[in-house]
């Protein structure tokens, strides 16, 4: 760690911000930087916020590994003026089966990226799922829609409903992303994070229609076009910083994570590996390919080990709310399969899915389940200790598979065809 988040942000006001800075994929600096002067008390909450992340990154370094999975909440508010801006659940479950791919290291192509990185690469153990109960108790799909006659929303009051927006739902228990116009200056999302959002109602995240998701209006928004643009804001939602640091970059500045490489300035296009900056000018460079920079949706393949402590430190400590009550048809406990006695393979899978169970009596019949991202049963398969299954009448996406009678326990899975 080179220095605080502290003296950063005060430097950033110190020497002053351009508007030509401001014009950037990821507007969660320029965010923060204005609700820090609106109310500098976000200073002091960032500063204790920082100072737990060290503190339990610290105390569970030893228990990296073997975590139980956890699924939280999200809620989608489609905030729309022109009819093309009312994307369609397609769309938003799109979205949802990037992020589970991405957060559990689980996307197709992660053995893209640069070999020397890919030992770095995390499964974070968060998965998402579209709430299926609102904050009074009904059933939802957690999807909310309304129209608005206010431009560029995602700029202005989107967390307010009297101002044409949409009220978060409580923002301790629920993600709350809305998407919405964002405007034309080159701007793809931004997130709030923990702690610096003012007011607290606007805490959550913002993507332009045409970044969220992989289909619908996002189909033709090629270099973002694959829904990573909402991967990297939930990485600021949960604490983590652009690889160039909290605000400007240079060499000076620090993401506050160990294993990524120090880099001078974000990162366009997809470069060749290796690719050094003034930061680097041997060995294998900077981590171009990972979320939290701002390379094409392609070219993004991973989250380090240390960004997932970072999060996972979020989530125990600013972020613990999420964890609580039950918002998810899927599963009321994300435990992983035991993989000493259930394997699935290939995952992801093309056309052919096998199953193996072991330690189970030669006439002990076993039931599965597969889901959709909503909860939905699209197979139940019955069968003793082996089974090869085809996919072929499941589409692309990512589904859940669990027993029936533990369903306490699940695995994520991806149809790739």
């Amino acid at each position: 760690m080179k220095t605080t988040i502290k003296f950063i942000l005060i430097t950033a006001f110190l020497f002053g911000i351009t508007a030509g800075s401001w014009a950037q994929k990821c507007l969660t600096p320029k965010i923060r930087n204005q609700n820090t002067i609106d109310n500098p008390n976000i200073l002091k909450a960032i500063e204790n916020i920082q100072i737990q992340t060290q503190n339990w990154i610290q105390n569970n370094t030893s228990s990296l590994e073997s975590r139980s999975v956890v699924t939280l909440p999200v809620v989608v508010h489609i905030i729309w003026r022109l009819s093309e801006e009312n994307i369609t659940n397609d769309q938003v479950y799109s979205q949802m089966e990037v992020l589970n791919e991405d957060f559990r290291k689980l996307n197709s192509n992660f053995f893209s990226g640069p070999v020397p990185f890919q030992s770095l690469g995390a499964d974070i153990e968060i998965e998402f799922c579209l709430a299926s109960i609102d904050p009074f108790g009904n059933p939802s799909n957690g999807i909310t829609r309304t129209q608005t006659f206010d431009d560029d929303m995602g700029m202005y009051e989107y967390y307010d409903d009297d101002l044409g927006g949409k009220d978060p739902w409580d923002i301790k228990k629920y993600i709350n992303i809305w998407v919405c116009d964002i405007g034309d200056d080159g701007t793809l999302g931004f997130a709030t994070p923990p702690g610096t959002a003012d007011p607290v109602e606007s805490d959550g995240i913002v993507i332009g229609h045409q970044y969220f998701g992989t289909n619908g209006t996002a189909f033709n928004s090629y270099p973002n076009d694959l829904g990573r643009t909402t991967t990297h804001e939930m990485g600021h939602y949960f604490n983590l910083e652009h690889l160039w640091g909290v605000w400007d970059g240079g060499c000076s500045e620090d993401d506050f994570v160990s294993d990524t490489p120090n880099q001078y300035e974000s990162t366009e296009a997809c470069p060749d590996f290796p690719y050094h900056d003034d930061c680097t000018f041997s060995g294998n460079g900077i981590m171009f390919n990972n979320y939290m920079d701002y390379t094409d949706d392609d070219c993004m393949t991973m989250f380090t080990h240390g960004q997932k402590m970072r999060m996972l430190a979020a989530l125990n400590g600013p972020r613990s709310g999420l964890l609580s009550g039950n918002k998810c048809n899927t599963t009321s406990s994300s435990k992983l399969l035991n993989q000493d006695i259930f394997k699935v393979y290939p995952n992801p899978v093309a056309e052919t899915l096998n199953i193996e169970f072991s330690g189970i009596n030669d006439n002990e019949i076993q039931i599965l389940e597969i889901l959709n991202i909503l909860g939905e049963k699209m197979m139940q398969i019955s069968f003793n200790k082996t089974i090869s299954l085809s996919t072929s009448e499941l589409p692309n996406g990512y589904y859940f598979i669990r027993p029936v009678n533990n369903k306490e326990n699940i695995q994520g899975l991806i149809i790739s065809k």
